[in-house]
């Protein structure tokens, strides 16, 4: 299940994916993310996951395919769970992108906001 949070806006998208991730998250969040691109160039992101069990095979290749098509249109990527593969996923997705990628513990998420949100590193 998709949530886009109130911290949303401007160029900061920010959004909660908790549970099972399927396709449908997917059709919801790229064009939100395509649009804030195309309004702003480079945009940051904030993702939070909670308990994301499972992520279809469908939805992973549409992240995939929106990724490498819009490499350098990220700034920063804060990702925020408590899975340690979020942190693998940080170190591999480097780089694919110009992007500055950081993972944080949940109880660290006021601090990923406030470096998402944040002009220096």
């Amino acid at each position: 299940m998709l949530q886009l949070l109130e911290e949303s806006r401007d160029e900061l998208v920010a959004f909660r994916l908790a549970g099972s991730i399927d396709r449908h998250d997917y059709d919801v969040m790229l064009p939100i993310l395509e649009e804030k691109i195309k309004q702003y160039g480079k945009i940051r992101v904030y993702a939070e996951l909670q308990d994301a069990e499972d992520v279809s095979l469908q939805a992973l290749w549409e992240d995939l395919k929106f990724d490498f098509r819009h490499a350098t249109d990220f700034r920063k990527v804060a990702l925020v769970g408590n899975r340690k593969w979020l942190d693998w996923l940080t170190v591999m997705a480097s780089p694919f992108t110009t992007a500055k990628v950081k993972y944080f513990e949940p109880m660290d998420r006021e601090k990923a906001l406030d470096w998402v949100k944040a002009d220096q590193e």
